[in-house]
């Protein structure tokens, strides 16, 4: 199985679907990931490139660059094009992306961009974020197994770790208890939830092979 995760930003696939990402790998699928924008608000765009850069390796990922400035994406022709040739080149059979009910432009422009670019797609999945809003899923993975690998991709963004914009709190720990959280609702320890624009049963079952 093919996989693309879509993320507005360097970190963003880490925290909303690392655990699950880091499971797919570990059975051999194969992952891309896009990440629309180099994050240069949140940090140096350099070293967040660099940062973006281990985490994809640990995944064993294809990375690919978006090449929009942090803050500045739009709804347009030139996003939906970028996010459809990624789609071309990668040939998923499920993507992952941003929920588009969020606080920050960037995300609700990702997400947007996804569901016409994967119109075609039989998979489309949305994760969520800390500034995701009005998330309900419906979907779960269990990340048990590999929270310890979740937690190291998170690692990698050494200068997004303490930048939750709550005093004290890491988005280690944020992470941590999303996980109890979604898991409780999915009835295992740890999960990630997901909000499905489509899915096919078929593909999601491959997915557990």
């Amino acid at each position: 199985m093919r996989i693309l995760g879509i993320g507005a930003h360097p970190d963003d696939l880490e925290i909303g679907c690392g655990g699950l990402m880091a499971r797919l790998s570990k059975s051999g699928h194969k992952l891309c990931m896009l990440v629309l924008s180099d994050g240069c608000v949140g940090g140096t765009a350099e070293v967040r490139r660099r940062e973006q850069e281990r985490a994809a390796a640990l995944l064993k990922a294809r990375l690919i660059w978006g090449g929009w400035k942090d803050t500045e994406m739009a709804l347009d022709r030139v996003l939906i094009r970028r996010v459809e040739d990624a789609i071309t080149e990668c040939r998923p059979d499920l993507i992952l992306v941003n929920n588009p009910d969020d606080t920050h432009q960037d995300h609700r422009a990702a997400a947007q961009a996804a569901v016409t670019a994967a119109r075609y797609s039989p998979n489309l999945l949305f994760y969520e974020v800390p500034t995701t809003i009005n998330f309900s899923p419906s979907l779960f993975a269990d990340i048990g197994g590999v929270l310890a690998t979740k937690v190291r991709l998170l690692k990698c963004h050494s200068s997004q770790v303490y930048k939750t914009r709550v005093k004290n709190l890491s988005i280690v720990e944020s992470a941590r208890s999303a996980a109890v959280f979604r898991g409780f609702q999915g009835r295992v320890k740890y999960a990630e939830g997901f909000m499905p624009q489509r899915a096919m049963i078929d593909s999601l079952l491959r997915l557990k092979k």
